[in-house]
């Protein structure tokens, strides 16, 4: 079982700092400030960073990633070419319509 980003939401083109700026405060650290920005888009590959600021001291943390967005049937080809069946595809409960949630086992006698 895994889950992954559907690419037809294009979710990256929200990712800005004005629409994903927040601060969370945590205990013991204080307010934290957060958002996200778009880097780059090159076909399936979103790279994108995160910045988080301290505001106890003013670090500055970043991360930076660059997911791969996989049409449905991309994935199922890939899992059938590795030997792999596909039960069932769903939802994934916490982001309904932002990703697939794959279910596939590989037969005993392929192994």
């Amino acid at each position: 079982m895994f889950e992954t980003r559907i690419p037809a939401p294009a979710a990256w083109e929200r990712w800005n700092r004005e629409a994903t700026y927040g601060v969370t405060e945590i205990a013991g650290l204080g307010a934290v400030e957060s958002w996200v920005d778009l880097l780059d888009v090159s076909g399936p590959l979103v790279t994108f960073r995160w910045t988080h600021v301290l505001a106890a001291d003013g670090q500055v943390l970043t991360s930076q990633s660059t997911p791969r967005f996989r049409e449905r049937r991309e994935i199922e080809a890939e899992l059938a070419a590795q030997g792999y069946v596909v039960e069932d595809i769903r939802d994934a409960p916490d982001r309904p319509g932002r990703e697939f949630v794959f279910l596939a086992r590989r037969p005993e006698s392929v192994r």
